[in-house]
Formats: structure tokens, sequence, C-alpha cells
């Protein structure tokens, strides 16, 4: 028995309806009805009974419900008893680079309006290390991308989709090639090498067999950091595939030293997510997983 099936009884008796209860959970359906099937089978006793019409418990469920409500009022007391008698709480981040240059100072503004003293450690990762660097480090929240939502542990993890997005080919502001209406990535790889950021290359390696995107993910400038990536492309000796995120609010876009080009047959889409536990978190997470869903709640009017 796991306190989140207790809390996922609370909210499907609250919501009558195992589909309303898992989108206000944040979790699957699947993984919903899994968690209370098991609690039922470890019970013996029926819990709801489904239908159509949606999810009612049955008598013993009633019971189950008042004491699933007493334990989960003595947890959050001990929740609380902590965070008293913790100094700070701090936020351990694991994120994809897109993340890092678009969205993180964003979101860790509006935190620290709500949490003013909880230090905060984020840790830029290729997209690959973020599932270990969440399990097997102290970061508790990571914002990945699809290549690696199989590699998460969902039975420990909570996904959300944040927002959907595509790759786009960046070049310089003084490349020729931005005043052209009609490019295509024919043209654009006859006039420039591909700089490629090894940070970010594993984000496309799903697309191997993408009929545009492959020819971008071998390039003959290889970087470690995207900083180093963006001087090379801002001297205008290369261009570089990247999720079209990298242009909100970047330093070299608003002091137009780099921008996408359009490219007219060139569509890659890319999704990310956050993952966060299922365990209780404390008040500084909490806080910090709220801020990132309200950023991108934004983010789906800005993009």
């Amino acid at each position: 028995m796991r306190i989140e099936q207790l809390e996922y009884v609370k909210e499907v008796a609250n919501c009558k309806s195992l589909v309303e209860a898992a989108r206000r959970l944040h979790v699957t359906q699947p993984c919903l009805t899994n968690a209370i099937n098991s609690l039922e089978d470890e019970l013996g006793i029926d819990i709801f009974v489904r239908s159509k019409a949606g999810a009612k418990l049955t008598l013993a469920g009633q019971e189950v419900l008042r004491i699933s409500g007493l334990i989960l009022d003595k947890v959050d007391e001990l929740y609380k008893l902590s965070s008293r008698h913790q100094a700070r709480q701090e936020i351990h981040l694991a994120i994809a680079p897109a993340v890092c240059n678009s969205a993180i100072l964003e979101i860790i503004d509006d935190y620290q309006k709500s949490m003013p003293d909880a230090p905060i450690y984020v840790h830029e990762t290729r997209p690959e290390r973020i599932f270990t660097t969440l399990t097997r480090s102290n970061s508790s929240i990571g914002i990945f991308n699809n290549s690696w939502l199989n590699a998460i542990d969902q039975m420990e993890f909570n996904i959300e989709l944040l927002y959907g997005d595509k790759f786009c080919v960046f070049a310089s502001c003084k490349s020729p090639l931005r005043e052209k209406k009609h490019l295509t990535l024919k043209e654009v790889l006859e006039h420039y090498p591909v700089a490629t950021p090894i940070c970010d290359q594993d984000i496309i390696a799903e697309y191997l067999n993408h009929p545009k995107l492959s020819i971008l993910t071998s390039g003959l400038y290889n970087f470690t950091d995207r900083e180093s990536l963006k001087n090379l492309v801002v001297s205008d000796k290369a261009i570089a595939c990247l999720p079209s995120s990298f242009a909100y609010r970047d330093i070299y876009v608003e002091n137009a030293l780099w921008a996408p080009l359009k490219v007219i047959d060139f569509e890659a889409p890319v999704n990310f997510y956050m993952a966060y536990p299922r365990r209780k978190l404390t008040n500084a997470e909490s806080a910090f997983v709220q801020c990132i869903r309200t950023f991108y709640k934004r983010w789906e009017s800005i993009a």
C-alpha cells in the first residue's frame, strides 16, 4: 500500500470519474486504474463500481475513503512538521539545454516571488542523462524531450507534457539566405556546413530516418556547449538545428545576431515533458512544479 494510492482513491471519489481524476492528478488513466486495482487486490475488496457513467464508491469503498482521509491528514501533518524544522528547502533540477536557454530564468523568477529563501540548483545536462540524474542523484524535477520519455520510470515519476515544439535551422543574421522567401533545405546545406551541439545531438536521434532531419545529425563542427555553437553560427560559418524555443528571449536573437531561417520544406516536431517524484513533494518542490506549469500555460499564447 502506498500513500499515492490513497490520494488516488480520494480524487476518484471526488470526481466520480477515472478520466477526470487522472487529468487532475496529472497521471495516465491506465496508471491510475492499475494503482486502484492493486489496492483493491491487496485489501481484498472492491472500492469502486465502474460503469460508463463513471466510478461510484461501494460501501466498503466509503469506509476506505474515510480511513484514507484520516491517514492523509496525518501525512500532511508530518510534512508540515518537516517543513517547520527544515531550515531551507532546496530545489535540484535536471534540464535540457533548450529549456535552460529559453524558460528557466522566468520560471525561477516566478518561483522566488513565493519562495525567496529556497536555494535552486540547475543542472543543464544532455537529454539522455536526465533520467539517470533524476534516479541516481538528488535532482527531483526534470524537463526533457520525447526522445527519452520511455527511459523515465513512470512508476516512480509523474510525467506531464509541457509543450510541443519543432526544430528550426538557425543562421547568422548576416547570412544572405535570410532574405529569401522560398528557401529550401538543399539550398541551406549547399551554402553552409552544419554545426551540431553534442548536448542536443541525442534529441534528434529518433529522427535518424527522417528524410530531412537525418541530414543534420552529423555536423562538421561538434560542440559540447551552446555558447561556442552560437558564436560559430553568428560568425556566419555554419548553421545549427535546434528547437525553435531557443529563439525565445534569447540574447543573440534580441541583438539581431542569429535567427531561425524560413525553410519551407523542413518540418520536425519535438515535445518537452516534466518529470517529478510520485512521493509527497516538499513545499518548495510543489511550488516549483506549479511555476513550471504556469509558465508553459502562458507559453501556449506566446509560441
